[in-house]
């Protein structure tokens, strides 16, 4: 049993149950608070690339491994890459060597996969998952955004989340031939939206018998774990679980709970030169931001949000490391900071990646946690979203001087006043902000 005290406010208690690659907690998370009235406590991932930087391999490695506790599950038998992206996530040396020595030995399903990453945490822990395979394997990805010209496949809820509604914008035969689903996330506490899911995926393909739950961290209790067996009796189907790390957890409130901050978007004028690179791979959708305005959007198609092949996946990656080599050459100093934003993480993460020693990642997010000088999440920057508009974003933990640059890379900018704004703040803290754009500028259609 280990005790976690967020500032005398918040004590949880973690027990750990199944740790099959014997990770120290600490090495994957650690606790915060978050300022959402239904569930105040955070597990902060360590090895996600969401709220705090790591190497960029290392969210990507995590996926891999965790492909391989499916199959090893599966197969009742370890991979032969396995032990090695293990040590390498333990010791934190040698990533890159790692990272593609599991690439070059690719992950065969017996049977046809497809995963479904939630947004917006881990759109890219299930691109990452998905990465590790070849042969017939499909990803999609959850999505926040509404689009105005495609009916969602289905949509369902995330009672707990501060944005609750998912959609996913998959083609009408996308899961015609799905033998498996695999639903990825980066925890579960109770199940629920994996719940919520399965029953609106076996009402419109009830031929899919087979459900498997992935997630970095599984605390589900017996009850929970027992409403899962429930629901699979009832539809008569199989669910099973994959994590890295199993347990159980309680969160007492000891103290009063933060509220959220006033908003103010006061900045500094900031002068913007952005580096917007060929839109090539991008489909173009009307979408809609929180006042129902109608913008034209591009969407890279390699973000996984409207699905993908394994062989989709390596073509998109040639463009990928063109991106990557042509940021290297801006790099003013020795180390850098790339920033995904929002859903978009994974191609970011895969560009970051490729840009040489000395660059770590993490992402904008819609989460709002609670940061105190003397807690895990000490520094907070709160901003509009430069590419849905409306939506509050939160940037943490980017320590002044820590990095010579900033890259910020978009699927596309529509809100060029609020990118203003993000990069005022962020120029006082590092020598160069640059600003990256797969698919280009757009502008409202009001």
């Amino acid at each position: 049993m280990k005790t976690y005290n967020v500032l005398n406010k918040l004590v949880t208690e973690v027990k750990v149950t199944e740790n099959p690659y014997d990770f120290e907690p600490e090495l994957l998370f650690d606790m915060a608070m978050r300022i959402n009235k239904k569930r105040s406590f955070l597990f902060v991932s360590k090895v996600l690339g969401k709220h705090l930087a790591v190497a960029p391999q290392i969210p990507i490695m995590t996926g891999h491994l965790l492909a391989h506790r499916f199959l090893e599950i599966r197969q009742a038998e370890q991979q032969k890459t396995t032990a090695r992206i293990v040590e390498a996530l333990k010791q934190k040396t040698w990533l890159g060597q790692a990272l593609e020595f599991a690439r070059s030995q690719p992950l065969h399903s017996q049977h046809p996969l497809h995963i479904i990453g939630f947004a917006e945490t881990a759109t890219a822990l299930g691109h990452a998952f998905f990465d590790a395979f070849t042969g017939d394997v499909h990803y999609i990805h959850t999505t926040r955004e509404l689009l105005v010209d495609r009916e969602p496949t289905l949509s369902f809820e995330e009672e707990h989340s501060h944005a609750s509604s998912h959609r996913l914008y998959a083609d009408a035969s996308f899961f015609e031939q799905a033998e498996e689903v695999v639903l990825v996330d980066d925890e579960m506490t109770t199940g629920q939206t994996n719940m919520n899911i399965i029953r609106q995926l076996h009402a419109a393909y009830p031929h899919i018998k087979l459900y498997t739950l992935v997630s970095i961290l599984d605390w589900r209790s017996e009850a929970h774990e027992a409403a899962m067996h429930e629901l699979a009796a009832e539809l008569k189907i199989k669910i099973g679980a994959v994590s890295l790390m199993k347990g159980q957890f309680t969160a007492l409130t000891t103290g009063e709970l933060p509220t959220a901050e006033a908003q103010s978007w006061l900045a500094e004028e900031a002068e913007l030169q952005i580096t917007s690179l060929a839109p090539v791979n991008t489909v173009t959708y009307r979408s809609l931001d929180t006042e129902e305005r109608v913008y034209e959007a591009s969407y890279f198609k390699g973000s996984g949000r409207f699905s993908l092949t394994t062989t989709e996946q390596r073509d998109y990656y040639a463009s990928l490391q063109q991106v990557a080599e042509a940021l290297k050459q801006q790099r003013v100093g020795r180390s850098s900071l790339v920033l995904g934003t929002g859903e978009f993480m994974f191609a970011p993460m895969y560009i970051a990646s490729h840009m040489g020693e000395d660059v770590l990642y993490h992402s904008t997010t819609r989460s709002p946690i609670y940061a105190h000088e003397d807690s895990l999440i000490y520094a907070k920057h709160m901003f509009k979203s430069a590419e849905y508009p409306g939506v509050i974003n939160y940037l943490y933990n980017i320590p002044a001087g820590e990095y010579d640059d900033i890259f910020l890379v978009f699927e596309r900018i529509l809100d060029k006043q609020a990118l203003v704004r993000l990069v005022s703040q962020l120029k006082p803290l590092t020598k160069q902000v640059h600003i990256v754009t797969v698919g280009g500028e757009e502008h409202a259609k009001v």
